[in-house]
């Protein structure tokens, strides 16, 4: 599918649920000019934040202080994602945040080939994920997570664009009604989005951003 093609099919998606668009926004790159991750790219990433919303959902847990504290693990981590993984008592805004992050790893599972599929019959986030199906492939030890690295089969990339080219123009009608004061679309949870979108964008390379923590979302 051309660039022009994925954003025409991406735009008539929303229009079919009533969710506004915006024609200005610019095309994706094609095909040709994306370079996914790779699956040791995101095995490390599915692990490291396997390791953050599970210190934020499992408060009293010190379990994953011990399993990142070696200088291996812990390279897995983003800046953001040690110096909370590892502070004693972190601020609860903190703690929300990172419990958000359960959207990324659900997404990137999906890009990973671990889940079938992640949203509606259209692909739109409508309600929050569920990581029931994936846990099994975690050590429940101090183990590497092998099982989880055997499993990993990329997705094609055209299947990846696709979804990235939706959220991008997904995730600008969801500010959109945010600064006109409107209600979010229909049927459309925005901290969703906003964690499937940072997610794909770092699977895509957008703006060749190696750094999880400075991954844009910019719409």
């Amino acid at each position: 599918m051309t660039a022009q093609a994925r954003k025409a099919a991406s735009e008539a998606v929303l229009q079919q649920h009533g969710i506004g668009v915006n024609p200005q926004l610019p095309m994706l790159d094609d095909d040709d000019g994306v370079s996914l991750r790779s699956e040791q790219e995101v095995w490390c990433r599915l692990v490291a934040l396997w390791g953050v919303v599970s210190t934020a959902m499992l408060r009293q847990n010190t379990f994953f202080k011990e399993y990142f504290a070696t200088p291996e693990r812990r390279s897995m981590l983003s800046n953001d994602e040690a110096a909370f993984l590892f502070e004693d008592t972190p601020p609860e805004e903190d703690i929300i945040r990172f419990s958000w992050r359960l959207e990324a790893l659900v997404f990137l599972a999906w890009c990973a080939g671990l889940v079938d599929d992640v949203g509606d019959s259209a692909s739109l986030p409508a309600a929050p994920s569920n990581a029931e199906e994936i846990l099994p492939l975690y050590p429940h030890d101090l183990l590497d997570a092998t099982t989880l690295r055997a499993a990993i089969r990329l997705r094609g990339k055209a299947e990846i664009l696709d979804r990235a080219d939706l959220l991008y123009r997904l995730h600008w009608a969801v500010r959109d009604a945010k600064l006109t004061g409107s209600a979010p679309p229909a049927g459309i949870n925005p901290g969703v989005v906003l964690e499937w979108h940072h997610a794909v964008n770092w699977m895509i390379r957008d703006g060749d951003e190696d750094d999880w923590d400075a991954v844009s979302t910019d719409t």
